[in-house]
């Protein structure tokens, strides 16, 4: 499979999946090359296992999309995700924070893996998604979750030749902004360039 298609399905996991392609695209690390990987379950289930120390960072976020994300440990989840091997399965998730991004970066081989928090409810997605090679976190200037992390939503990722990359899809850099907006996405909130 090639990471530019990597489709989270119905899981919530889109940090693991912008992180894989941003390691993927820069050459770092091509975790799905001449392997048999269907799900991204071998690395979420090696990251919940190495990062136990920011695990309630993730719960809180996870239990921000809902009480069916409010989970008693990471290991519930990864235990619901390891019988699943489809994607496919409701209620499992694990809403990354740019702390925990930017561990996946750093285990993946990406020198570059510090995220740039924005606050500014300004941060239009068309003043600021301009960087290839770039993972960026979405949210809505306004409304729920909003108030959280800076309103944090979503990962994306836009590879080298500037196309937005997320739900399998790749998004050509004239249509991305109206993409994302029709998706209910209107502003940057994290930034992490890795060139």
């Amino acid at each position: 499979m090639e990471a530019s298609k990597l489709n989270q399905n119905k899981w919530g996991v889109c940090g693991f999946v912008a992180a894989i392609q941003a390691a993927s695209d820069t050459g770092v690390v091509n975790l799905l090359k001449d392997t048999d990987y269907n799900t991204l379950f071998p690395v979420i289930d090696k990251f919940c296992g190495s990062n136990a120390d920011i695990e309630k960072e993730l719960l809180d976020f996870s239990a921000v999309f809902g009480v069916q994300y409010a989970y008693k440990n990471l290991a519930e989840v990864v235990g619901k995700m390891k019988t699943d091997t489809t994607l496919l399965g409701d209620n499992m998730g694990i809403a990354m924070t740019a702390n925990g991004v930017s561990r996946l970066c750093k285990s993946l081989g990406l020198k570059n893996s510090d995220f740039h928090g924005t606050t500014a409810t300004t941060n239009s997605l068309a003043s600021n998604l301009k960087s290839k090679k770039t993972i960026y976190g979405l949210g809505r200037a306004t409304g729920k979750p909003g108030g959280y992390r800076n309103g944090l939503l979503h990962w994306v990722y836009i590879d080298s030749n500037g196309n937005l990359l997320t739900w399998g899809q790749s998004v050509s850099p004239d249509k991305t902004v109206d993409f994302l907006t029709s998706n209910g996405y209107d502003k940057v909130t994290h930034y992490i360039p890795l060139n």
